[in-house]
């Protein structure tokens, strides 16, 4: 592979990573304007979070058979294109049914291009796998955090315009679309192509596969709860909409210490239930002190942020360290992200239904805390006190 060309793709990867994350998490710091203006209830506005994480789930499972029909750099540049039209239309925005269509083919796209981006990090740097994951799951933390912090200040700058703060992500496709037409146009081409060939099945008769994708839901469910409704929370709590929007972006900008250092962490105590157990405290910390203290939401935003991006983390991780093969941990991966997004898609709904019944978060926090313990439970049942993973 010309060095000329590693630079492109590796832009290309990091392009491509922000595109994966704005069209949900630009949602919650506008959350307020649009049930006011399109008439929402608290419930079906979660849906404009749940119904992309489905989306994701179910699309994930056909990622790989449309790579292995077509070239799958064209099909990554399709569906980020995809992702990039779905959130220009947002711009247009009328009634709640048409913001509901955009994020439902957004998240086709993010469940297409997702599974992909695993597939061309090993493709495109075989000798440099464990640095390009990291870069890619930061990439995504960065993606998500720029369109929490900036979509309410685009909002104002716009007349006060949740639809443009909205549309406005589509910048992102805007510029990654190009450079990937450049990527397929100079495709690097795997020498062991029987490796392709070879199939595996999904592990669905595997306890530990089971627990390990319950695990994965859970974890994934908490992170977009957060994601979807912490600016709400902080709002409820009687702090205006720029600084929740600001605790928002906070929280994610606190998980890539987590992000990038864990592989650093887990050298110096390889202990996977160690991790686990630290970084879900650190959640419920922060739960905790949104629910029953009046200290800055700063504080809770740090503890949340550190704790989801690590586990977020372990997730992308623990498929590889259960299995012994690649082909195995694809499928793996393929079963936990897919049903983990399914489950995951529950949270924010679960949220919305309970903020209609009681008006109030505090019932749904305890909930979360509760949810939080179950995570460290399926975390000791799928690992060992000395579990070391493979980070490269």
């Amino acid at each position: 592979m010309a060095n000329r060309y590693k630079f492109l793709f590796f832009f290309a990867l990091i392009l491509a990573s922000f595109n994966l994350r704005p069209g949900i998490t630009s949602i919650s710091p506008v959350l307020h304007g649009i049930t006011d203006d399109l008439g929402m209830s608290s419930t079906s506005a979660s849906l404009l979070t749940s119904i992309p994480l489905l989306c994701i789930g179910f699309c994930s499972l056909f990622a790989g058979r449309l790579a292995n029909r077509f070239q799958s750099e064209k099909i990554i540049t399709i569906f980020i294109a995809c992702i990039g039209i779905a959130t220009f239309l947002r711009f247009f925005t009328n009634s709640p049914v048409y913001l509901l269509i955009t994020a439902l083919f957004i998240g086709a796209g993010i469940g297409i291009v997702s599974p992909l981006m695993s597939g061309f990090i090993k493709s495109y740097f075989p000798d440099k796998v464990p640095l390009m994951i990291s870069m890619y799951s930061t990439s995504m933390v960065v993606g998500a955090s720029i369109a929490i912090g900036l979509t309410t200040p685009i909002r104002h700058w716009f007349n006060d315009s949740w639809k443009i703060g909205l549309g406005f992500w589509f910048v992102f496709a805007l510029i990654a679309v190009p450079l990937w037409f450049m990527v397929f146009k100079h495709p690097h081409t795997l020498k062991d192509k029987t490796s392709q060939q070879r199939k595996a099945s999904l592990p669905i008769k595997n306890k530990q596969a089971w627990l390990l994708t319950s695990f994965v839901g859970i974890v994934i469910l908490l992170f977009y709860c957060f994601a979807a409704w912490l600016p709400a929370i902080v709002e409820e709590k009687g702090y205006a909409s720029s600084y929740a929007g600001f605790i928002g972006t906070l929280s994610m900008l606190a998980q890539l210490p987590a992000t990038l250092l864990l592989p650093f962490l887990l050298k110096g105590i390889p202990s996977r239930r160690f991790w686990i157990t630290f970084f879900t405290i650190s959640e419920i910390v922060g739960l905790a002190l949104l629910s029953f203290t009046n200290i800055t939401p700063i504080v809770s935003s740090v503890c949340l942020g550190i704790g989801a991006g690590g586990l977020v983390s372990l997730t992308l991780l623990l498929p590889i360290d259960k299995t012994s093969s690649p082909i195995e941990a694809s499928t793996w991966s393929a079963m936990t992200q897919a049903i983990g997004y399914m489950i995951g898609a529950v949270g924010p709904f679960i949220i919305g239904l309970l903020y209609d019944y009681t008006g109030s978060f505090l019932p749904t926090m305890y909930l979360l805390i509760a949810i939080g313990f179950i995570v460290i439970f399926l975390g000791w049942k799928i690992t060992k006190p000395t579990d070391k993973p493979n980070v490269g």
